[in-house]
C-alpha cells in the first residue's frame, strides 16, 4: 500500500507537469511582427553578376509575450508571415530570387541573391509585407574578396599571413593600382600596429598589409578597409576584416584568477552568513526532525542562509555520525540542499557586477569597524559578496575576449550537444557534456563555483543552452564527492545519507536525460519550459546566463518534486547496499565535522554529556540499591561501566579542546569551561558509584532494614532518578528545566533530613542495629552527594543552552 501511494504521489505532479507543457505548446494567437533576425551575415563579399544560394536567411519574430512567471516575456517567432525583398538602388542590378517568400513554422525563410554587375556597394531591403515597418537592410559588396579572414596568432607577433584584399573589375579582371585604405580601427590592447594605412593593388589586384599585435592583450583586432579610386569611380563603404591574437599567460591567470576570487568569495559570503545565522542551526534541526517536508525546508533554508549545498551535506553527515538524525531525516535535508544551493546560481546570473566594488568597500570597513561577531559576520558576507561578483566579472571578461577564437571554439564543439535540424539530441555529446561537468566539479569541489563559470562560458558565448544544461546536470553528480569524503571514516548510517546524495542526483540525472527525447515544438520539453519561464528566446541566444541559472533551479525543484514520495525507498536501498554490521545505538558521537559550526559542536557535545550522565547515573542507581537491599553488584561490572564513563570524559575534553581553536563567540567561549566542569560532575559520580560497590562488597553484615527504613530509602533513590531524568532532558533537548531541577533537590534535601531524623529515632528505640545504621547513613550520604553533583549540571545547563541556540 505503501508503494502505490508513493507511485500515485509521483503520477500526480508528472502529470500536471506534461499538462503544463501540452498547455506551453499553444503559440498565442494575434502575435505582432516586430523585428527579423539575421542568420547570414549582414555585409557580404562577392564576385560581379554572381549567383549565391540561400544567401539570406532572416527569422521573423513577434513582440515580447509575458511567460508563465510574467517578466520581459519571450518573442515567438511567427509563421505564414509574408516578407518581400527590394533593392534599395534598382540600378545596381541587385535582386532576390524569389523576391518574396512565406516564413515556415520557425518563422524562417531563405531567400538567394543575383548580384548586380557592378563594382562597390549594393543593397537589398527584407520587409515583412503586412508590417512595413519591420525591415532589415544588407549589403554586397562585389568585385572584393578577403583572404587571411579572422586569423588567429600568437600575442605580441604579426599574423602568420598578410591581410589580403581582392578587387576584381566587372568584366573579371583584376584592378590593378587601385588605392585600398587599411585602419585599425578596434584592437583589445594599444601596442598593435599596421605595416600601412594605404596600399595599392597589384597586377593581381591584391593589396596587403601585415598586423603585429599587442604583446600583453587578448581579443578580437578589428581592420577596415575602404576603396576609393576617384579616376575610375570604383568606391565602397569600410568593409571588416577580423584577426584575433592570444596572450595564453595572461588568458589562463585570468580566468583562473577570476575563479579563484569567485570561489573566495563565496567561502567569505558562506563564512558571514554561517557566522550571522549559525547559532540558529539547532532550531533549524530540532525543525528537521517532524517530518520530510520539513526536513527539505529546513535543508533549503540552510543552504541558502550559508550559501553551500557541500557545507549542508557536510553537516547532515556529521549529525548522522553524531546520532542526532535518522537516515531519512538526512535524506530530507539533503534534498532540500539541491533546491538550496541554486540560490547562488540564480544570484550570479543577474548583471549585479556594478555592485562588486561598493560592496568590497563596505564590507571590508564594515570588518575594520565592528567589533560585535553578527556585525562582524555581516561585514564578512557583504565582502563575500563582492569578490563573488569581481571575480565573476574578471571570467566573464576573460572568457568574452576568446569566445570567437576558432581554436576555442573547437574544443567546445567537441562536445556540443546541439542536434542537427530535425534531429534529436547526440547521446554521446550529453553524456560528455556531463561528464565534463562531474570532473569539474569534483576537482573544485563547489558546485556554485563551476555553476558560475558555466554561467560565465555561456554569456561569453562558449556554450549554448543544449550544452550548458548537461554540463550543470555533471555539476550536480559532482558535487557529491564532497559529502562521500566526509562519510568515509564515519559511521554505517552517515554512509548511508553520502550514498542517498550520489544516488539521488544520478536518478534525477538519468530521468533528465530522458526528458531530453521527449520533445515539444521540436524541442526537449525541459528546456522549452526553461525557455518559457525566462524572459528571452534562449534558442536565439539571448539572455543564456539566467536560462542556465534558471534550469539549474527547474532541475533541482522537479527532482525533489518527483524523488520526495520515494523517500522511504531509497533509504531502504542505501541500507542494503551499505547495511549495518549491528543494531544501531543510542550514543551520540563527537562529530568533528561539526566543528566548523561551534553552536552545533556544543550542542553535540551537550547531547554527549547527557549519555555521559545518563550512564553515570545507571551506575550509581545500581550500586546503591545493591547496597540497599543487601546484594552487592559485582565490583568488575560497576568497573566496567565506570571505564565506559571515563573515555566519555576524555573524548568529550578532547573535542571541546578542538573547539576552543575555532572562531567562538564571547558566549560560547565562557560555556566551554562550564561544560568541562559539568564533564567532571558526571564523572564524579561514577566514581562515587565505585566506591560504594567496593563498600557494599566489604560489608560483611546481610541484615535487612526495617520496612520504615526501606520506604525512605526508596523514595529517596526515586526522587534522584527524577533530578537525573530532568538532568538528561535538560541536555538531551536543549530545555530550560534548572529551576524544575532545584524544586526537586529542595523536596530530597527536606526527604533526607526527614529520614535522618527517623533513623535516630530508630536508633533510639533500638529498632535499628548499628552496623544497619551505619549502612542506612552512607547510603543517604552517597545519594546528596551524587545529586549535588546532578543539581550542578543541571544549574549549568540553562547557560549551555544558551550557548548551543
Amino acid at each position: 500500500m505503501t508503494h502505490v501511494k508513493a507511485a500515485l504521489s509521483a503520477f500526480v505532479p508528472l502529470s500536471m507537469a506534461c499538462i503544463l507543457q501540452v498547455g506551453c505548446d499553444r503559440v498565442p494567437k494575434g502575435l505582432e511582427p516586430e523585428k527579423l533576425i539575421l542568420f547570414t551575415p549582414e555585409t557580404q563579399l562577392a564576385q560581379p553578376g554572381a549567383s549565391q544560394t540561400n544567401a539570406i536567411r532572416v527569422e521573423l519574430l513577434s513582440r515580447a509575450v509575458p511567460g508563465l512567471l510574467g517578466g520581459d516575456g519571450t518573442a515567438h517567432p511567427i509563421a505564414g508571415a509574408r516578407l518581400t525583398v527590394e533593392s534599395v538602388d534598382p540600378a545596381s542590378g541587385i535582386r532576390a530570387t524569389p523576391a518574396e517568400g512565406v516564413t515556415d513554422a520557425g518563422g524562417t525563410c531563405s531567400f538567394s541573391v543575383e548580384v548586380g554587375k557592378g563594382f562597390g556597394d549594393q543593397y537589398l531591403d527584407i520587409v515583412c509585407a503586412d508590417t512595413p515597418e519591420v525591415r532589415r537592410r544588407v549589403r554586397f559588396v562585389a568585385g572584393v574578396a578577403l583572404q587571411n579572414d579572422r586569423q588567429e596568432g600568437a600575442a605580441g607577433q604579426p599574423l602568420p599571413k598578410p591581410l589580403r584584399v581582392t578587387l576584381t573589375a566587372p568584366d573579371g579582371a583584376p584592378v590593378a593600382g587601385a588605392p585600398v585604405y587599411f585602419t585599425l580601427a578596434r584592437q583589445p590592447g594599444k601596442a598593435g600596429k599596421l605595416s600601412k594605412s594605404s596600399v595599392k593593388t597589384d597586377a593581381a589586384g591584391v593589396a596587403e598589409v601585415t598586423l603585429k599585435t599587442d604583446p600583453d592583450a587578448t581579443g578580437r583586432y578589428e581592420v577596415r578597409a575602404e576603396v576609393a579610386d576617384g579616376a575610375r569611380g570604383m568606391h565602397t563603404r569600410p568593409f571588416v576584416i577580423e584577426a584575433l591574437s592570444m596572450c595564453v599567460m595572461r588568458t589562463v591567470i585570468g580566468v583562473l584568477g577570476g575563479l579563484a576570487i569567485f570561489i573566495f568569495g563565496m567561502t567569505l559570503m558562506s563564512e558571514g552568513l554561517h557566522q550571522v545565522a549559525g547559532n540558529r542551526m539547532k532550531t533549524v534541526l530540532a525543525y528537521v526532525t517532524r517530518n520530510r517536508v520539513a526536513a527539505i525546508f529546513a535543508g533549503t533554508l540552510v543552504t541558502a542562509l550559508i550559501q553551500s549545498s557541500s557545507a549542508t551535506t557536510v553537516m547532515t553527515v556529521g549529525f548522522v555520525n553524531a546520532g542526532l538524525l535518522s537516515l531519512q531525516q538526512a535524506i530530507g535535508v539533503v534534498f532540500g540542499a539541491n533546491i538550496g544551493t541554486t540560490v547562488t546560481g540564480q544570484m550570479v546570473s543577474f548583471k549585479l557586477d556594478g555592485l562588486a566594488l561598493p560592496a568590497i568597500i563596505a564590507g571590508t570597513a564594515g570588518l575594520l569597524i565592528a567589533r560585535r561577531a553578527t556585525w562582524q559576520g555581516s561585514a564578512r558576507t557583504l565582502l563575500g559578496f563582492g569578490l563573488l561578483f569581481f571575480g565573476m566579472t574578471l571570467m566573464s571578461d576573460e572568457l568574452k575576449s576568446v569566445s570567437s577564437f576558432p581554436s576555442f571554439i573547437r574544443v567546445f564543439q567537441s562536445f556540443d550537444c546541439t542536434p542537427q535540424p530535425g534531429q534529436p539530441m547526440p547521446l554521446g555529446a550529453v553524456l560528455g557534456a556531463i561528464g565534463i561537468g562531474t570532473l569539474m566539479t569534483m576537482i573544485v569541489q563547489s558546485s556554485s563555483a563551476t555553476i558560475g563559470l558555466t554561467i560565465a562560458l555561456a554569456n561569453s558565448g562558449l556554450l549554448n543552452i543544449w550544452t550548458a544544461v548537461p554540463i550543470v546536470l555533471g555539476d550536480n553528480i559532482g558535487t557529491t564527492i564532497t559529502a562521500i569524503l566526509a562519510s568515509l571514516n564515519a559511521n554505517r548510517t552517515a554512509r548511508q545519507t553520502a550514498a542517498a546524495h550520489s544516488m539521488f542526483n544520478v536518478f534525477g540525472t538519468c530521468i533528465m536525460v530522458g526528458l531530453f527525447y521527449v520533445p515539444v515544438r521540436g524541442v526537449p520539453c525541459f528546456l522549452h519550459l526553461v525557455n518559457d519561464v525566462t524572459s528571452g528566446n534562449v534558442f536565439l541566444g539571448e539572455n543564456i546566463g539566467r536560462h542556465v541559472a534558471m534550469a539549474h533551479t527547474l532541475f533541482n525543484v522537479a527532482n525533489v518534486f518527483f524523488m520526495t514520495p520515494f523517500i522511504g525507498t531509497l533509504a531502504w536501498l542505501c541500507e542494503h547496499l551499505i547495511p549495518a554490521k549491528k543494531a544501531p545505538t543510542a550514543t551520540v558521537h563527537l562529530e568533528k565535522n561539526l566543528l566548523n559550526t561551534p553552536s552545533l559542536a556544543l550542542f553535540c557535545a551537550m547531547r554527549a554529556l547527557a549519555d555521559m550522565t545518563d550512564t553515570a547515573w545507571r551506575t550509581a542507581e545500581l550500586a546503591l540499591r545493591g547496597y540497599k537491599d543487601g546484594k552487592p553488584v559485582k565490583v568488575p561490572d560497576v568497573e566496567a561501566m565506570e571505564d565506559e564513563v571515563d573515555r566519555n570524559q576524555g573524548e568529550i575534553m578532547d573535542y571541546l579542546v578542538q573547539l576552543t581553536r575555532k572562531e567562538l563567540s564571547e558566549q560560547q567561549a565562557a560555556a566551554i569551561p562550564v561544560l568541562m566542569h559539568c564533564v567532571n560532575d558526571a564523572e564524579r559520580i561514577s566514581d562515587l558509584a565505585l566506591l560504594i560497590a567496593r563498600r557494599a562488597e566489604t560489608q560483611k553484615t546481610s541484615a535487612r532494614f526495617s520496612k520504615d527504613a526501606l520506604e525512605e530509602l526508596e523514595t529517596l533513590l526515586e526522587k534522584a532518578t527524577t533530578i537525573a531524568g530532568l538532568t538528561h532532558e535538560s541536555l538531551q533537548d536543549g530545555r530550560f528545566l534548572a529551576k524544575a531541577v532545584g524544586i526537586v533537590v529542595e523536596d530530597l534535601e527536606k526527604l533526607a533530613h526527614a529520614a535522618m531524623q527517623g533513623h535516630v529515632e530508630r536508633l533510639q528505640k533500638g529498632l535499628c542495629t548499628p552496623e544497619r545504621g551505619l549502612i542506612y547513613v552512607e547510603v543517604v550520604g552517597a545519594v546528596e552527594n551524587i545529586v549535588r553533583h546532578l543539581e550542578n549540571i543541571a544549574q549549568r545547563s540553562d547557560q549551555l543552552t544558551e550557548a548551543a541556540t
